[in-house]
């Protein structure tokens, strides 16, 4: 058995399609560095461009391989998480659901993935971050990735100021996207859309909220964790550029 068998790369064709090359993901724990070595001459071999990596924080013998290697981490995710309350909070009335493609939901999606690792990784071509997300956005009004959209606009405001989709799962609600526009930051929009999200949820007769984002984006950590959410569970990610 190969080691690229025993250890795996995981097509993954919607990655390839989107951006043009080939895309996988690679499978196994505990690489050591000559393993891991290995591994990625395989994969050149095999004719991946792209392999995402992503390691467990207790993976210690992983990271090492990492750092010998010279890899750089790419982005550290996190998953926070917090039940639904009993009691679901009201909603403000600038809370509003929509199905509506507007150029301003455009431009609140692509503030949401600022901190994200197809924004940050450099190898990146400029407006990949840009397209995933404009699609993400496309895809949730039309119900494909999300089954609830709901923007933050005031009577006053010919344009939406916040943004968040919601996805059902069987066991949770999650948050998508979720963003508040420059300039309108720090004045309770973001828990204005938060509560929305636990009213639906509770309206979903879902136990749990969930959310996926990146430790360094600091903001919407501290803001999750004062809306009570827990971190459940982490990983690091590295892209290997072939």
């Amino acid at each position: 058995m190969s080691m690229l068998t025993e250890y795996g790369v995981q097509s993954l064709p919607w990655d390839s399609q989107f951006f043009g090359f080939p895309v996988g993901r690679l499978k196994g724990k505990r690489f050591t560095e000559a393993q891991l070595r290995e591994v990625i001459r395989l994969a050149r071999e095999e004719g991946w461009r792209l392999v995402y990596w992503f390691v467990e924080p207790t993976d210690t013998v992983s990271a090492a391989s990492a750092r010998a290697l010279r890899l750089h981490l790419t982005d550290r995710k996190a998953r926070f998480a917090r039940p639904t309350p009993e009691t679901p909070p009201a909603v403000s009335s600038h809370v509003l659901p929509t199905d509506e493609l507007t150029p301003r939901l455009l431009e609140l999606a692509r503030q949401s993935g600022h901190h994200s690792r197809f924004r940050v990784d450099p190898v990146f071509q400029a407006g990949v971050y840009e397209r995933l997300y404009e699609h993400w956005i496309r895809s949730s009004v039309t119900g494909q990735t999300a089954r609830q959209v709901l923007i933050y606009q005031p009577v006053t405001q010919p344009n939406a100021l916040g943004l968040i989709t919601l996805g059902y799962q069987t066991t949770h609600a999650s948050i998508g996207l979720l963003a508040v526009q420059q300039g309108h930051r720090s004045q309770g929009i973001g828990k204005h859309l938060l509560n929305a999200a636990m009213h639906y949820a509770h309206a979903w007769q879902l136990p749990e909220i969930q959310v996926t984002t990146q430790l360094d984006n600091h903001g919407a950590c501290r803001f999750y964790e004062r809306e009570g959410f827990e971190r459940i569970h982490e990983e690091h990610v590295y892209h290997l550029w072939l």
